[in-house]
C-alpha cells in the first residue's frame, strides 16, 4: 500500500510542478484559467494528503504532517485571498501561492538528494518571482493619475 501511495505521491507531485507555472502564464496572457487553477489546488492537495499519509507510515518521518497541513494551507489561502478581494491581497497571493510552489520544488530536491541545504535555497530563490508578482499585481492596480492639462 505504501508503495502505492508513493508512486501517486510523485505523479502528484509533477503534475503540481506542471500545473504551478501553466497556471502563471495562462493568468498572465490574461485568460481566465480557473480550471488550471483548479487542477492545481487538486493537484497539492492530494500531495499534502498522500505526504501526510506517508508521513506517519514512514518510521521518523511524522514531522512532516504539519509541511504537508501548511502547503495545503499555502496554496488554498493563496487562491482564496484573490478570489475574494481580501485586503492587500495583491501583496499576500504572491507569497502564498509561490509558497506552496516553492515547497513542491522543496520537496522534490530533498527527497533526491537528502541534502539540507535544499531546505533553504528554494526559499531563497523563489523569492525573485514572488517579487516580480507582487510587483504586476501592484502595478495593475495602480491608479492612474489624471493627464496634465
Amino acid at each position: 500500500m505504501r508503495g502505492t501511495v508513493l508512486s501517486l505521491h510523485v505523479l502528484l507531485g509533477t503534475a503540481g510542478l506542471l500545473l504551478g507555472p501553466a497556471w502563471l502564464v495562462a493568468r498572465r496572457r490574461g485568460l481566465p484559467a480557473r480550471g488550471l487553477a483548479g487542477a492545481y489546488q487538486a493537484a497539492v492537495g492530494s500531495v499534502a494528503l498522500s505526504a501526510g499519509f506517508l508521513a506517519v507510515t514512514g518510521p521518523g518521518l511524522t514531522w512532516l504532517v504539519p509541511v504537508a497541513v501548511a502547503t495545503e494551507a499555502l496554496a488554498v489561502t493563496g487562491a482564496l485571498a484573490r478570489r475574494r478581494s481580501w485586503s492587500g491581497w495583491r501583496s499576500w497571493q504572491p507569497h502564498l501561492l509561490g509558497g506552496s510552489y516553492i515547497a513542491l520544488v522543496t520537496g522534490v530536491l530533498i527527497a533526491e538528494t537528502g541534502n539540507p541545504v535544499f531546505w533553504l535555497i528554494p526559499a531563497l530563490v523563489g523569492q525573485v518571482p514572488i517579487a516580480v508578482a507582487k510587483r504586476r499585481l501592484h502595478a495593475v492596480a495602480a491608479p492612474t493619475a489624471p493627464a496634465p492639462a
